[in-house]
Order: structure tokens, then C-alpha cells, then sequence
């Protein structure tokens, strides 16, 4: 946004904002858990009687409480979890680091894993945008004989919410042997796949090779990367990721948020149902305004088109919508025109897209 916004009350779909009571579609808060009582309240528990952190990597049993949740969400042996959400991929990366021998990247790869990737070592080559012809094509130009290459990938791009045609990736990679997939996908947790463990969920290619790094600090509402995976991937990211022995554990606070969390998506299976039904809503009006949305489950619907989108967003403003405009170029994966980036929340009412949307037919 041109102005940064001034937050006087919890992310949510109806929140306060300069003083003003506004509908909210910016941001990351998918289920609107950053501001769950639930959330806050086991966040409040765990620093009342853990205090800030252990100043070491003393055991609490916050953290162990985590992993447990962890575990039943994704369905794996182990959920390595850490501080951040950012160095996720340098910790799922630099665990897998003897296991492959070259990179290819997707050109619009998110920061956090272009970050990690000076720490590996590795011959780097770079493929079109979510193009799996070009992967295909630099694969057969870069990987000599018995080299394992890793495909790197978001498996949702942040701004444009296009989802990695994985499957398609994975097709052009199966002439090699012992190819890794290894995706960022901080915006599909939660969100995508039928029990919401995300991309490779969705894609159906949950099996040995294909791997994920995510956060708690988007649809989870809480903070802290995650890495799931079995026992071996835990073991390895133990041995080759200083970030787990040289860093602080997140808080105790965000950790017990972040459990919290997970149970309120577990009792609340309705939150994952509106979501779903909301962005089947905003992405259908807005085909019948005219704009060209392809009919996906992310909750990140982008708008391209128009000329003057600022004037868009500030008009939209004067009725209390907030929405944000992505200038061209200005984050990983942004396109090279101005986009209006929508984010849907399942807690957005039907009424409350239908007002968005008689807004922008009225306004554009």
C-alpha cells in the first residue's frame, strides 16, 4: 500500500484500522488465528509460567506438546520445528545437503530459499517460471551422468498465489535418479491438500523425494518454521543445520500459540470449509466482472488490468475495504505490471465479498 496501514485490533476479516472498523483482505491470516482468544490465551499461559525462552536449548515441555501436534497434523515421524518461518528451506536444504549434487531453481523463487542456497555449495541453474518444459530443458543441459539435481520451488507463489505445477515438475525430473522436489510452502499449509498438509498434498505426491519447508506465522496464526519429514530427515537436519544447534527456540509463548492453533483447526473443521467455500465465492464474482482468475483452492486471488489500481485501492478505502496493491516487480514472484492482491479469510462473510466485489463493479 502506498501508506502503511496502522493496526489497532487482531488480523481478522473485520478489524480496526486508523481508528476506522474495516473489512480486511491483506496479509497471510487465512483463518484469522492470530487474533483466535484461544491463540492469544495459550500464548499468555506458556510465558506466564515459562517466561520469555529457555536462553539455551533446555527442554520445555511446551515444545514437546508442539511436536505432538506437529506430528498428528502432518502425519509424519518427525516435525522439526525452529524459529522462524524464513530459515525453514536453509534448515530443510542444508539437512538433504548430501543427497543431491546440483540445483535448479525456479527463477521466481522466494527470498528465504534464494538465502539459503550460498550455504550449500552447489552448482546453481535457474528455469523459467513455474514452466516444467524449461526444467526439463535445463535438466537435460546441466546434469552430467549419475548427478542428483534438487528442484527447488515455492509450491504458492506469495503475491501472484499461482500454485507450482509439481506434478509436472516431478514428470520432468524422472529420467533422474534420486532427484529431490523441495518446495517452500509457507502459503499451502493449512490451506491446500485434502487434511491441509499443503502442496504436495494437493498434488498428490506425498511419497520418498518430495520435500516441504513451511511456517507457523501465516495460515497457523502462531510463528516458527517447520520441516516434516521421517526420523532420517530429523537426524540429518540435526547434524548438518547449525541454525539448530547455534539458534534460540522460539518463544514458549508462540510455540503454545502455535499448538493452539492446530487444535482449533483440528475442533473447527468448518474453518477449513468456509475457507474453501470463500474463495470458490470471490474467485467466481470476479470471473463474472470480467477479470481472467483461474479457478484454484489458494486463498490469494490476483487481479491484473487495470490502469490505474492505486486510485482503485484508495477509492475502495473511502468505503472501508483494505486491499493491497503489489507494485511491478516489487516482491519474488510479482508480476512486471501492478496487481491488486487479494487475500481471502474464512472468516470473510458472504455479504462481506459481495460488497467487495458491488465495489469494484461500481468503481473500476
Amino acid at each position: 500500500m502506498a501508506t502503511p496501514v496502522k493496526m489497532e485490533s487482531p488480523l481478522g476479516a473485520r478489524m480496526m484500522i486508523g481508528g476506522r472498523e474495516v473489512d480486511y483482505y491483506c496479509g497471510t491470516s487465512y483463518f484469522c488465528l492470530h487474533g483466535h482468544p484461544e491463540v492469544i490465551e495459550a500464548a499468555c499461559a506458556a510465558t506466564r509460567q515459562y517466561g520469555m525462552g529457555p536462553g539455551t536449548l533446555a527442554h520445555m515441555q511446551v515444545y514437546a506438546d508442539l511436536q505432538d501436534r506437529l506430528r498428528d497434523w502432518f502425519g509424519t515421524q518427525e516435525v522439526v520445528y525452529m524459529i522462524s518461518g524464513y530459515t525453514s528451506p536453509m534448515v530443510l536444504l542444508q539437512g538433504l545437503r548430501d543427497d543431491f549434487d546440483i540445483i535448479l531453481m525456479d527463477s521466481a523463487i522466494h527470498y528465504s530459499t534464494r538465502d539459503a542456497i550460498p550455504t550449500l555449495g552447489k552448482p546453481i541453474h535457474e528455469f523459467r517460471h513455474a514452466d516444467a518444459g524449461d526444467l526439463a530443458e535445463q535438466l537435460s543441459l546441466h546434469v552430467k551422468a549419475r548427478q542428483r539435481p534438487a528442484v527447488l520451488t515455492d509450491g504458492v507463489f506469495p503475491s501472484s498465489g499461482r500454485l507450482a505445477p509439481l506434478a509436472d515438475f516431478r514428470q520432468a525430473m524422472a529420467a533422474y535418479e534420486g532427484a529431490l522436489l523441495c518446495i517452500d510452502d509457507s502459503h499451502g499449509v493449512g490451506v491446500l491438500g485434502e487434511t491441509g498438509r499443503g502442496s504436495l498434498q494437493h498434488a498428490g505426491l506425498e511419497e520418498a523425494g518430495n520435500f516441504l519447508a513451511g511456517t507457523m506465522s501465516k495460515a497457523f496464526g502462531a510463528l516458527g518454521g517447520i520441516v516434516p519429514g521421517d526420523a532420517a530427515l530429523a537426524e540429518k537436519i540435526a547434524r548438518n543445520a547449525m541454525i539448530m544447534r547455534g539458534a534460540s527456540p522460539a518463544p514458549p509463548g508462540l510455540a503454545a500459540a502455535a499448538a493452539a492453533s492446530l487444535r482449533v483447526l483440528q475442533t473447527m473443521p468448518e474453518k477449513r470449509s468456509n475457507l474453501i467455500r470463500n474463495i470458490k465465492h470471490m474467485r467466481s464474482g470476479l470471473r463474472t466482472l470480467g477479470f481472467k482468475v483461474e479457478d484454484t483452492p489458494v486463498p490469494i486471488v490476483t487481479v491484473k488490468g487495470l490502469t490505474d489500481l492505486e486510485q482503485l485501492r484508495e477509492r475502495l478505502a473511502e468505503r472501508d475495504i483494505i486491499v493491497r496493491v503489489q507494485q511491478a516487480g516489487g516482491y519474488s514472484d510479482a508480476p512486471n505490471v501492478p496487481t491488486l492482491r487479494i487475500a481471502v479469510f474464512s472468516e470473510h462473510s458472504p455479504a462481506q465479498i459481495d460488497r467487495l466485489l458491488q465495489s469494484m463493479a461500481e468503481l473500476f
